[in-house]
């Protein structure tokens, strides 16, 4: 299981907790270090150094790196296992069906990376196993991560904050490694979406029609989802995860915050084809937290033709010619624009870091004046009409500007040394044998 061990459990995260527990043949194997009473044998170090060589591009005839790299992955084991036997004292567990989840997450998330169902299946064939031996193989290392995010969590973590003092301090010793604020620009929209004839809208329709009559027969939504939607959480059963309101496109979000959990909805039309939703679970609203809802849906995508295309273009250029002739740009896009989370507000989208704009759309809106529109641009879901509303050069980042990315900064470091800290303290208390 070679391909598969390597694209489902990270190094960091598939550090096996070993036992001699009586099983024939253990006892031949080869030990490399001895924690408290668990064994971790050189078989599971020479797994582990396979992964990370692999990863690391790690050239063989590099002795020195070789050999470091080795003991770094016995360190990491020896490492682990420390940690989950303090967990055991702590009395901190994780539940079967905690592990089963985390596992369907792990499996999940391969299959995207394979490309899908079927290359997962054709790995699975590949290295002669099948997902529930996957599963099995797999979830002692899930738990025992668990076990160690949980506890280094309640040692380390729940206990580490930082002050804005600190966040002061560090600030004014980093200013010349912190960088500069990029060029700002203050940006409005016009959007003008494919729209497929009626033609592809009604066969779009029929086939989410006919997918929702499947699952109320019967059929699991997530095997419908994986088999049939057209949007790539399908590979997750149809899985969005947890949103809350603004996060989906309005069409979407009011039936998602509309139904039942477990009520299956109608088909819903947005700019991306139709939706058959399904909740999972809803949380209220409360004084410190916003109502969020966790959601899957199978997606009957609506994919423009290059007449689609040209049509957008078309219907761009119009509006373009108009606020070229004096049109004012709010009204227009409060009655054309088919980006429903802006047109309201007039095309507003507020100002975005030039220096993170796609290169070929940064060239377009840079080359802006100041009210200027650009010519239509073409992006994934239609024509855009930009007008720059104004721009804020580059410069020194101020402090509160970039306070709580500094704060995220200066935790991991406390959180690194607080860590170290904390595991040293706790090697102390561990019997700890290697023996290669």
């Amino acid at each position: 299981m070679r391909r598969l061990a390597y694209l489902f459990l990270p190094l960091a995260a598939a550090c096996a907790l070993a036992a001699l527990d009586g099983t024939p043949g253990l006892a031949a194997e080869r030990i490399a270090a001895i924690v408290n009473k668990s064994v971790i044998l050189s078989s599971e170090v020479d797994e582990r150094f396979a992964q990370a060589a692999a990863r690391f591009n790690i050239n063989p005839a590099d002795t020195a790196t070789v050999a470091k790299l080795r003991r770094d992955v016995l360190e990491q084991l020896i490492e682990n296992q420390v940690i989950v036997d303090e967990a055991l004292k702590l009395g901190i567990v994780v539940t079967p069906q905690e592990v089963n989840q985390a596992v369907q997450r792990e499996i999940d998330a391969v299959r995207d990376r394979l490309g899908g169902e079927e290359a997962f299946q054709e790995a699975l064939k590949e290295e002669r196993t099948t997902e529930a031996e996957l599963r099995q193989r797999y979830a002692p290392d899930i738990k025992e991560q668990m076990l160690i995010s949980r506890t280094v969590s309640r040692e380390v973590q729940s206990k580490t904050s930082v002050t804005d003092a600190e966040l002061k301090k560090f600030f004014e010793a980093n200013r010349d490694s912190i960088g500069r604020q990029p060029e700002q620009l203050d940006m409005a929209h016009i959007m003008f979406a494919y729209e497929p004839d009626s033609a592809n809208v009604r066969r779009a329709r029929a086939r989410a029609d006919s997918l929702r009559k499947a699952i109320l027969a019967g059929a699991p939504f997530e095997d419908v989802a994986r088999q049939s939607s057209d949007d790539p959480s399908g590979q997750r059963g149809g899985d969005l995860g947890t949103f809350g309101r603004g996060d989906m496109v309005p069409e979407f979000e009011e039936v998602a915050f509309r139904i039942k959990p477990g009520e299956l909805s109608q088909p819903v039309r947005t700019r991306f084809g139709f939706h058959i939703i399904k909740v999972e679970e809803r949380t209220a609203k409360t004084d410190s937290t916003e109502e969020t809802v966790h959601a899957r849906h199978v997606m009957v995508g609506l994919r423009p033709s290059p007449g689609d295309e040209e049509r957008a273009r078309k219907r761009a250029m119009v509006v373009r010619d108009s606020l070229l002739k004096g049109a004012d740009f709010a009204t227009m896009a409060k009655r054309y624009s088919q980006d429903t989370a802006t047109k309201d507000s007039g095309g507003a989208l507020g100002k975005i870091s030039a220096g993170g704009l796609p290169p070929n759309l940064r060239e377009v809106l840079t080359g802006l004046s100041i009210g200027e529109v650009s010519v239509p641009v073409k992006r994934d879901t239609g024509y855009h009409l930009f007008k720059l509303l104004g721009r804020e050069p580059e410069k020194d980042y101020d402090f509160e500007e970039i306070k709580e990315q500094l704060r995220q900064m200066v935790l991991n470091r406390k959180l690194e040394e607080n860590y170290r800290r904390w595991y040293e303290k706790v090697k102390k208390t561990a019997s700890i044998e290697i023996k290669e």
